[in-house]
């Protein structure tokens, strides 16, 4: 997909100079002349697509907006509350339609300075899953532990080092699909890019009759595998349970920041 180059884009026919585009753009970089006509498209330009989504008479002809079939505010929220890491997946295949459709909010997704360029590497398979996942780790695991040390120190987690020297797969849970997420290294806000890309495809899964689970461990030790090194890693596949309760609200916290701790002090200085 070409990033939005509105100089090609642009019908000069359709303008009627009302400057929507104009203020529309973050970057100021479309030029005018003293009719408000516009003259040119600077390099300043990120592409974002604000002069065209703005654009009162489509003059970069771009597909009109659904505003007419966006969700109701409680909708939105089941889905959200619908969430819930899946560690017990169906054997069954994601057709490649399904994948398609799951992967579709990756090119809507915000990115940092409208950086753009997130890469997704699918997985698709078990046998390609634990060929470049699962054994390597395995074959990791039992070198570390060849004396039993790992076991003996790991605590709690042993049980966990005992099922991955057998063989048995606890860190991608069996699941058919390993997306991960990456974004060019030039990329200053990539990380972040790349989780919100993950974000928008765990909440579609739900939608789509999918489970998925965020995957740390790979995600972290994604250079010494056999993948590319990667900022975001889910795990999705058909749950094989059926959830019959919702999860409950999770811990966070809200703080009302009005002024800076140093205008504060300020302020008592003064009293």
């Amino acid at each position: 997909m070409m990033v939005f180059k509105p100089e090609d884009r642009f019908n000069r026919a359709k303008c009627n100079s009302c400057g929507i585009c104009v203020s529309a753009c973050p970057e100021s970089a479309i030029e005018t002349d003293s009719s408000d006509g516009i003259t040119a498209f600077t390099s300043a330009c990120i592409g974002c697509a604000h002069c065209g989504c703005y654009c009162p008479l489509n003059c970069f002809d771009l597909p009109l907006a659904k505003s007419d079939m966006l969700p109701q505010e409680d909708q939105i929220q089941n889905l959200y509350e619908a969430r819930r890491s899946t560690r017990k997946f169906l054997d069954r295949r994601i057709d490649e339609e399904v994948l398609r459709s799951l992967l579709e909010p990756v090119g809507f997704s915000p990115t940092g300075q409208n950086a753009q360029g997130v890469t997704v590497d699918v997985l698709i398979g078990r046998d390609n899953i634990d060929s470049l996942i699962l054994n390597p780790i395995v074959r990791l695991v039992r070198v570390l532990d060849c004396f039993r040390l790992l076991t003996l120190f790991a605590g709690p987690a042993g049980k966990i080092i005992k099922k991955l020297r057998s063989g048995e797969d606890v860190i991608c849970w069996n699941a058919p699909c390993v997306l991960l997420f990456r974004a060019p290294a030039r990329n200053v806000t990539g990380k972040t890019d790349s989780v919100i890309a993950a974000t928008m495809v765990s909440i579609k899964a739900e939608a789509l009759g999918l489970g998925s689970l965020w995957n740390g461990i790979v995600q972290i030790i994604s250079p010494i595998l056999r993948v590319r090194r990667s900022q975001a890693v889910l795990c999705v596949g058909y749950p094989a349970l059926k959830r019959y309760q919702q999860i409950p609200e999770r811990t966070w916290n809200r703080s009302d920041v009005s002024r800076s701790k140093q205008d504060a002090r300020g302020d008592h200085r003064e009293d």
